[in-house]
């Protein structure tokens, strides 16, 4: 079985705010052609199913490559963005508040902030249901930049990155806006892990 995860494109934030699971940002210009990018790389491959974070730009993102590969997108909350009480503020309020990551702010923490364990647990249930299915289906997830990267740190390298140099410091990518990547599940063990944008 072949999981393909792709990050949303980018999107409209004139305020330059951390947007989080906010309302609103849909695609820019830029993330629509990103979008198309990703559902021409996906042209061929037997996807089985199309499943997205319920969050606009990811919505967006899931429906263009589902026109193209001719997939209805299905929204589920496990694959959301990190709930946090620090969505809304901008990016340098963040970056003083935090300037290693959310995940070790107080305010985060102790105000209902998700925790990385609890991301990847959630993405891992929604994959093993996923694999559960079929053996031989492909499948893609729209999903956002932390929760696709800490499950595939985590997936990978047996290791949950809570901080900003365990993110950069893992020889996994954080995913950009537009990405896309594969892990294989044919064979037992760790998945084979593939960079495709």
């Amino acid at each position: 079985m072949k999981i393909y995860f792709a990050r949303h494109g980018e999107y409209q934030n004139p305020k330059s705010v951390v947007p989080y699971q906010l309302p609103g940002f849909p695609l820019s210009e830029l993330g629509i052609k990103q979008a198309n990018i990703q559902a021409d790389k996906l042209l061929g491959e037997k996807i089985r199913s199309l499943s997205t974070s319920p969050i606009e730009r990811c919505v967006e993102t899931a429906t263009i490559i589902g026109h193209v590969i001719g997939l209805h997108p299905n929204q589920y909350g496990e694959l959301i963005e990190t709930g946090t009480p620090l969505q809304g503020l901008s990016k340098s309020q963040l970056a003083k508040l935090s300037p290693n990551y959310p995940y070790d702010v107080p305010a985060h923490l102790k105000n209902g902030g998700e925790s990385p364990e609890a991301i990847f647990t959630r993405i891992t249930t929604f994959v093993e249901k996923l694999k559960g299915m079929s053996k031989h289906s492909s499948h893609v997830l729209v999903s956002h930049g932390d929760p696709i990267t800490i499950f595939l740190i985590a997936t990978l390298t047996k290791k949950i990155p809570h901080t900003i140099d365990e993110f950069e410091n893992s020889k996994i990518r954080y995913i950009p806006m537009g990405g896309l990547v594969m892990l294989d599940y044919s064979q037992k063990g760790i998945p084979k892990y593939q960079e495709i944008i």
